[in-house]
């Protein structure tokens, strides 16, 4: 849990956002019911679905970041070691890492991303799609793949962000799409899309899911 404080993006968690205090818009309310149901029932989702997370994607202004602090602030509370971090921090660690050469951090530092029980990433395709950039991220997916979820933001669809990170993308994209629920914030809907194979079974629970 000190290594979970140590590397959370402290300075990009939203004050006072909660869960609670989410603000239900058009095309978010089944984001915030899926939410509360992965806090909620953490244990029972991790047995039945091992290392699924979620993928949420739209435009900004629909409060992504509020969703994701407010999932990071309730799994501490329920002392699941969970780190908030933005892709953009995330990259700028390895990048300090590579300057000092320092092998200790790098240990830390790569103990908490593959190995803290919930990984929150915020802004994913929000940095310069470095090759570089796009193996790092792709190796974290690969080592917590169904076996401990990640929680992503993007104001990407998979499919954009297939393009958008280059040489990797499409198999950041295919990984993604294998180990999250890909939840799209629309402003437009009344409840929002979910495009994923596990629809059926989240639907069963999480009550009033459309």
């Amino acid at each position: 849990m000190t290594l979970c404080h140590e590397f959370t993006s402290r300075d990009k968690l939203l004050p006072a956002a909660t869960l609670g205090n989410y603000n239900k818009r058009n095309g978010c309310a089944n984001a915030i019911k899926i939410a509360n149901n992965f806090v909620d029932t953490y244990t029972e989702w991790l047995s039945e679905r091992p290392g699924l997370g979620l993928y949420l994607n739209g435009p900004n202004g629909l409060g992504k970041t509020h969703l994701l602090t407010g999932m990071y602030k309730a799994l501490m509370k329920r002392n699941v070691s969970a780190v908030f971090m933005t892709t953009y921090h995330m990259f700028q660690r390895f990048k300090e890492v590579g300057k000092v050469n320092d092998y200790e951090y790098e240990k830390r530092l790569l103990k908490v991303l593959y190995g803290c029980e919930v990984l929150l990433l915020d802004d994913v395709g929000g940095e310069v799609p470095y090759d570089s950039r796009a193996e790092k991220l792709l190796d974290v997916i690969n080592v917590r793949s169904q076996k401990r979820p990640i929680i992503y933001s993007s104001n990407f669809t998979t499919g954009g962000l297939e393009q958008w990170m280059g040489n990797q993308g499409k198999r950041i994209a295919d990984r993604i799409l294998e180990n999250a629920i890909t939840i799209t914030l629309d402003g437009e809907s009344k409840r929002g899309l979910i495009n994923d194979e596990h629809h059926d079974w989240l639907a069963g629970r999480v009550k009033g899911l459309e």
